[in-house]
């Protein structure tokens, strides 16, 4: 079975294991990493030490880096923050498709009122040449 080693990096650098672990493959060697992240956040919270600062680099018996695994990508699993709930975003949908067809409804209207003007007024553009050219 190949060795894997668990060099725990943080703050102050990276802590090398020396020993390893044999394990069948590197998808073991991952979820080794994540089972050990969280009793070892409890010891570094307990020290006051913020353990999202921490990550274990997973490396092979040559120093090949395999992986790199964030203490928080353990921590933050099921924290991630809730999208705005449907029924809201329906509701500000709602309410705005509603404004936007009471805007059309008055851009229309002011539409047809300008069109009844612009109509008398060359009605009354063509009368005044009328009369400007009527003998008096």
């Amino acid at each position: 079975m190949p060795l894997f080693y668990f060099h725990l990096r943080g703050p102050k650098g990276l802590e090398r294991d020396d020993v390893g672990l044999e394990l069948a493959c590197v998808e073991a060697a991952y979820l080794g990493a994540c089972q050990a992240v969280p009793g070892m956040s409890a010891d570094l919270a307990r020290e006051e030490t913020n353990p999202a600062r921490y990550a274990f680099e997973i490396t092979d018996a040559r120093g090949n880096l395999l992986m790199d695994v964030p203490f928080t990508e353990v921590l933050d699993r099921g924290h991630k923050p809730a999208p705005p709930r449907s029924s809201a975003r329906l509701g500000k949908a709602v309410a705005e498709m509603a404004r936007t067809a009471s805007l059309i409804c008055s851009i229309t209207e002011e539409r047809a009122a300008l069109q009844v003007t612009l109509t008398e007024t060359r009605r009354l553009l063509a009368l005044s040449r009328t009369l400007g050219r009527a003998p008096l």
